[in-house]
C-alpha cells in the first residue's frame, strides 16, 4: 500500500511541477486557448482521480475488482468472437452441403423447411444482420434491400425496431448461429409424424 501512495504523491508532485513550469504567455490570457487549456487540464485531473479511485477501491475490495475484471474480460471475449454475415454464410453452406448428402426420404422435414426458408430469404435479399456487440441477430425483412417501390421505402410499412423480435430468424453468439445449429442437430433422421 505504501508503494501506491508514494506513486500518487509522485503524480501529484509531477503535476504541480508541470503547472509551475508551464504557464501561458500573457497574450493568451482570457482567450479561447486559455479556456481550451483549462478544459484539458480539468479533464486530465478528472481521469486521474477516477483512476486513483479505481485502484484504491480494488485494493480495498479485491473480490469485487476481480468480479468486474472477469465480467469485463468475458464481455471482451464475447465481442471478439461475435459472428458476422460471413460466418453465417459459411455455416449455412456447410449445413446445406450436409443436408444434400442425405437422401430426401431420410431428411428431417423441420431441418429441410428451415434451410429452405433461409435460402429463400437469401435469394430475395431479405436477411439483415444486427450486431449488438456481444451477439448478432439475424432477422428477415419484408422487402429486398435494393427494392425502391413505395411499400419498401415507406416508413410505415418497414419493420420497426420494436417488431424485430417477431422477425428474428437466428441469434449468433461465440462464432456460432445457434438456431441453425439446433435445427440441424438431427437433420439425417426421418421423423414420422
Amino acid at each position: 500500500m505504501m508503494r501506491f501512495f508514494s506513486l500518487s504523491n509522485r503524480v501529484a508532485s509531477l503535476r504541480t511541477r508541470i503547472d509551475n513550469t508551464f504557464t501561458l504567455p500573457e497574450r493568451f490570457k482570457g482567450t479561447f486557448v486559455e479556456k481550451l487549456t483549462n478544459y484539458w487540464k480539468s479533464l486530465l485531473t478528472d481521469y486521474k482521480d477516477v483512476a486513483v479511485g479505481v485502484v484504491k477501491e480494488s485494493i480495498d475490495k479485491p473480490k469485487k475488482a476481480m468480479f468486474y475484471g472477469g465480467v469485463g474480460y468475458a464481455m471482451y471475449l464475447c465481442g471478439k468472437r461475435n459472428p458476422n454475415e460471413e460466418d453465417f454464410n459459411m455455416q449455412f453452406r456447410t449445413a446445406t452441403n450436409n443436408m444434400i448428402l442425405v437422401h430426401p426420404s431420410l431428411q428431417n422435414p423441420n431441418s429441410d423447411a428451415y434451410l429452405r426458408r433461409l435460402q429463400e430469404a437469401i435469394n430475395q435479399n431479405r436477411l439483415r444482420f444486427l450486431s449488438l456487440g456481444i451477439f448478432t441477430l439475424v432477422w428477415e425483412d419484408l422487402y429486398d434491400s435494393d427494392d425502391c417501390t413505395y411499400p419498401a421505402i415507406c416508413e410505415y410499412t418497414k419493420v420497426s425496431f420494436w417488431s424485430i423480435p417477431q422477425h428474428v430468424i437466428d441469434v449468433g453468439f461465440w462464432k456460432k448461429f445457434w438456431r441453425l445449429k439446433l435445427e440441424l442437430q438431427n437433420y439425417d433422421v426421418n421423423y414420422l409424424e
